[in-house]
């Protein structure tokens, strides 16, 4: 927050106190925390490292929610909801104009969403060997990746790496940007919240307000970037070029934004853009790409699209990109094995005797993560539907109760009908907010994190 603090001193606009108090309070209670629990002989538990990351992760949001309020801008249910939907990087917002808001509360909501792209608890784990045993926990139940993988032999250097690219990924952003025509301000903040893939935005027509090719093309590039898995940054690096080219999940998430921007350009053309395809290929690139990565920048109304192309960009929003970036949903990989097991289903009726392990290129998935893959499906599920009941009984109608939790769970933000708009997020009740506040919770950390903690096992043990 000193960050801030000193861009509003510098700006003016009389902010700088709603984030040093706050940052302040934080550094104090941080201070104490730190030296009552200080015990380098002791053991983190399983146990423990679920709740030290949903207790974090809570703690974190409610803090990053003071800037909001204290400096008069919202309430304090709406600025914890603004504050969570940054860390979770889902984007869902009640500020209607942003061009209205100081500055330095821009800022700070961009940074939000920077800092829960990388994780508030992996960039712990890179400065904090004193955790000792419990890093490799803390590592695995915050990237929460269907298939874990570490790229150095200690997991502090793991982070670090980790850390370093997204940086690195974070300044490209800003260079690209500038080069596009964008101001410094501008192009800091849609950095910041392109590489998170989180979308909020500086503007109330988002990139729409720029009207440019040229920010739109590296905001693609960007958002794109943001959807990979980061371990291929660190093996591209190293040179390890045939690791990249051989990844199954990298090439079918390459080949459902190139196959959805095909069709919804086809589509587009036939039924939105009848005198233009190469607007409706500009228009269908730049929604698949964001709604796939769950970014939710938008360049159009698309919510107005003909339905093949709104049906289209629901269910990449369910998807979502590759296991081990910054976007939410069930993953590319995730999906890539459910197909394939359903495929090995229907081969089963035919030969109820034959042998089918369960392949990813030359890799046999172990029947545990086959298991866990179906199980986290089904609770996918079930969590959406239970959502939309919670929903459901504040008075809201089905279908935009479904889609009001099913942005939140993927947590892109937006969905059909009034679902996006900060104009509905801002009229719904307390309780309504803290509810989806709870689902973009449990997308960002991918459910288990979170639910493990409502199991009457989990405290028995």
């Amino acid at each position: 927050m000193l960050l801030p603090a000193i861009f509003s001193l510098l700006a003016s606009d009389g902010n700088g106190t709603s984030f040093g108090f706050p940052a302040l309070g934080a550094m104090i209670l941080g201070t104490i925390l730190f030296y009552l629990t200080r015990n380098p002989g002791s053991y983190i538990l399983r146990q423990d490292v679920f709740l030290i990351v949903v207790l974090g992760w809570l703690g974190v949001a409610t803090i990053g929610a003071l800037p909001f309020f204290i400096s008069g801008l919202m309430g304090p249910v709406d600025a914890f909801f603004e504050s969570m939907a940054g860390f979770t990087t889902t984007g869902a917002s009640t500020i209607r104009v942003p061009e209205e808001v100081a500055p330095s509360l821009l800022l700070w909501r961009s940074m939000t969403q920077w800092t829960g792209g990388i994780g508030i608890v992996l960039l712990f784990v890179a400065v904090a060997p004193i955790v000792g045993f419990g890093a490799t926990q803390l590592y695995s139940a915050e990237i929460a990746a269907p298939v874990a993988e570490r790229i150095t032999p200690r997991i502090q250097d793991t982070a670090k790496v980790l850390a370093y690219i997204y940086g690195a990924l974070t300044l490209g952003g800003v260079a690209a940007l500038l080069l596009a025509g964008m101001g410094p301000f501008d192009a800091l903040n849609h950095a910041l919240t392109t590489v998170s893939s989180g979308g909020f935005s500086t503007r109330a027509d988002s990139i729409a307000a720029f009207d440019s090719w040229g920010v739109d093309l590296f905001v693609v590039v960007g958002m794109v970037l943001s959807g990979i898995n980061f371990t291929l940054y660190f093996h591209a690096v190293q040179g390890r070029l045939g690791r990249i080219l051989e990844n199954r999940e990298l090439l079918a998430y390459l080949g459902l934004i190139v196959a959805g921007t095909a069709v919804m350009t086809i589509s587009l053309y036939a039924f939105d853009y009848h005198d233009s395809p190469i607007v409706a290929f500009r228009e269908a690139l730049f929604q698949s790409a964001s709604l796939l990565s769950g970014t939710g920048f938008s360049t159009a109304d698309w919510k107005v699209w003909d339905l093949l192309s709104q049906g289209l960009l629901m269910i990449f929003m369910a998807i979502g990109a590759m296991a081990g970036s910054t976007s939410g949903g069930l993953k590319v990989i995730r999906v890539l094995l459910l197909v394939r097991h359903g495929v090995q289903e229907v081969f089963r009726m035919v030969h109820p005797q034959a042998v089918t392990p369960l392949k990813l290129g030359n890799r046999v998935i172990p029947e545990r993560l086959r298991t866990a893959f179906l199980g986290f499906f089904f609770v996918y599920a079930a969590t959406l539907a239970v959502g939309t009941l919670l929903m459901a009984l504040h008075g809201i109608p089905l279908g935009t109760a479904f889609g009001a939790v099913f942005a939140c769970l993927n947590i892109t933000g937006a969905s059909l009908g009034p679902v996006g708009d900060p104009v509905f997020y801002a009229a719904l009740p307390a309780s309504a907010k803290l509810i989806l506040s709870l689902f973009m919770l449990l997308g960002r950390l991918e459910l288990f994190t979170v639910l493990v903690l409502l199991t009457p096992a989990f405290w028995r043990s």
